[in-house]
């Protein structure tokens, strides 16, 4: 079997880092189960917790699901029960912050990402992502692909800082007519129900969608030694994310999201 201390052995900054995540998944699951809010671990964190029974050994990120209804009442009550090491990111809290994925922050450390902003005064602690999941209408992988793909470089553009060249003066005069496109076909779509969730386009990772019925009810699942709320069927949401889920992909797609982490 592979040795894998290398990369997040014990005293390790990626280790110190997956364990402040795990701290503060703790007391996001603390406030989700004192106020009946479903949550659940997914994507690589779920990917972790089955073939590794904690984090993917170089992942240094942490993701969890809510369902729009959940999502929101987790934004209302969240603020007033983390304890003050922690802080709630988004636009509306740290406006300086263009990304759209809410963050629950580390205030005493500092992570920094690929697309960070150092003009920007928004706060750059370890952090776990949580992504608020939508009805998805009956749609194919082909257009799913596109309206994802099309969807992020978009966002990216007008929330990422650019540089001034031809490239992105054209994109600036195209974009705006492309999201618009995009948020009419995507409506249009929803004639056509179906039963499953996504995260929105924009954050859509595998431009994926799972069936509810492989989510709920909700299980538990042992992560880093603790138990968290999990989808009921893991190995169906994990085939239909990453296929044959339990390869262990080969060392130059080891896919670290960081470029600097400094824990205390």
């Amino acid at each position: 079997m592979e040795d894998y201390s290398r990369y997040n052995g014990e005293g390790t900054v990626l280790r110190k880092a997956q364990i402040r995540e795990v701290e503060i998944l703790i007391e996001v699951d603390k406030i989700c189960r004192k106020h009946n809010i479903k949550y659940w671990i997914d994507f690589g964190t779920l990917l972790g917790a089955v073939r590794h029974k904690g984090f993917i050994p170089w992942d240094d990120d942490l993701d969890i699901c809510m369902l729009s209804e959940d999502y929101n009442r987790f934004l209302e009550v969240a603020p007033n029960e983390l304890p003050t090491w922690l802080f709630i990111q988004n636009k509306n809290t740290d406006p300086s912050y263009k990304r759209t994925i809410c963050k629950i922050r580390d205030l005493n450390s500092f992570f920094v990402e690929q697309y960070d902003d150092f003009s920007a005064p928004y706060k750059k602690g370890i952090f776990i992502d949580i992504f608020e999941m939508i009805d998805y209408p009956k749609v194919s992988k082909k257009s799913l692909r596109f309206l994802s793909k099309w969807s992020k470089k978009t966002d990216q553009f007008f929330n990422v800082k650019q540089y001034i060249n031809f490239k992105n003066i054209l994109a600036g005069m195209t974009f705006p007519f492309i999201k618009i496109f995009l948020k009419i076909f995507w409506k249009c779509l929803y004639i056509r129900k179906s039963n499953n969730i996504g995260c929105h386009l924009i954050h859509n990772p595998y431009n994926s969608c799972i069936d509810k019925d492989y989510i709920f009810p909700l299980s538990e699942i042992e992560f880093e030694g603790k138990m968290f709320l999990a989808p009921n069927n893991p190995d169906a949401c994990l085939k239909a994310l990453y296929k044959d889920y339990m390869k262990i992909p080969k060392e130059e797609d080891r896919w670290i999201h960081s470029k600097f982490i400094s824990v205390d």
